[in-house]
């Protein structure tokens, strides 16, 4: 199953070596941020509106497919230890428990379900790991030799190996292709929960990746965030109090019951 993962991603690499060499300024590739498939998650060129010769990757995206469920009024505030960390700054983690954000960014064409996801975490004693930088030099290549890029990339590495918990999100209008490899990296580590809904182009081959080594796969943002809430708690973070999951529980069944109403 992993090794079909991995055949999907170098199928989709070769295809972005050939995309990359033919689309030009004006074509509708160029134009349209979400049709240009990514080499990396951390190659943001062509995306958000630019601050000298930075690109904000990080700015309110369009959620035409709902993906997103909007935020309770009432969320907690922010605990005095909950910690945010983005690249390049290196987590200090003066938490026991850390939280990755894997999972779609698309030259920040994809929406932003970190932000969303930390606001749902952030009244919990965690440090959460947000590979999303605000801003990304559009000269960066994505080479070893470009100074920027290996840090990045190297930042993530890192974050992921001391992670309690990998999260991912697969944005149903992307193609992530490196998110698909760092589940692949990933999948046996027993750290790891998933949220693919329909509609993501290499759902079949997540879903069945998840089945064979026993991760939980959702299909919608509300359920990991339950999710996420659950495994924190299965890794010792007491925290997180069986009510809040039940009543979280209670939550996320409601919001499918509604877009299953609404898709009828």
């Amino acid at each position: 199953m992993l090794s079909s993962v991995l055949r999907s991603l170098q199928s989709l690499t070769t295809h972005n070596n050939e995309h990359q060499e033919c689309a030009t300024p004006g074509s509708s590739t160029a134009r349209d941020p979400r049709k240009q498939v990514l080499m990396s998650s951390t190659t943001f060129s062509g995306a958000g509106p630019s601050v000298g010769k930075r690109l904000n990757i990080d700015g309110d995206i369009p959620d035409p497919s709902h993906q997103l469920p909007a935020l309770p009024s009432n969320l907690p505030p922010p605990n005095a230890t909950y910690e945010h960390s983005t690249p390049p700054q290196i987590p200090k983690y003066i938490n026991a428990y850390s939280l990755f954000l894997a999972g779609s960014i698309e030259m920040g064409a994809a929406i932003t379900w970190q932000r969303h996801m930390a606001q749902f975490l952030h009244h919990l004693p965690l440090t959460i790991c947000n590979p999303r930088r605000g801003h990304w030099d559009p000269d960066s290549r994505p080479q070893p030799s470009d100074a920027n890029f290996r840090t990045q990339v190297e930042w993530e590495l890192e974050a992921l190996s001391n992670a309690s918990v990998i999260c991912f999100f697969f944005d149903v209008n992307t193609k992530s292709p490196v998110t698909m490899m760092e589940l692949g990296l990933w999948a046996h580590s027993g750290k790891v929960i998933v949220c693919c809904g329909e509609g993501f182009w290499k759902g079949g081959n997540v879903k069945l990746v998840c089945e064979r080594y026993g991760i939980p796969c959702v299909n919608d943002f509300a359920e990991l965030v339950v999710e996420a809430k659950r495994m924190l708690k299965q890794k010792g973070l007491d925290a997180v109090t069986d009510e809040e999951i039940q009543r979280d529980e209670e939550w996320a069944k409601g919001i499918v019951a509604r877009k299953a109403r609404k898709e009828a």
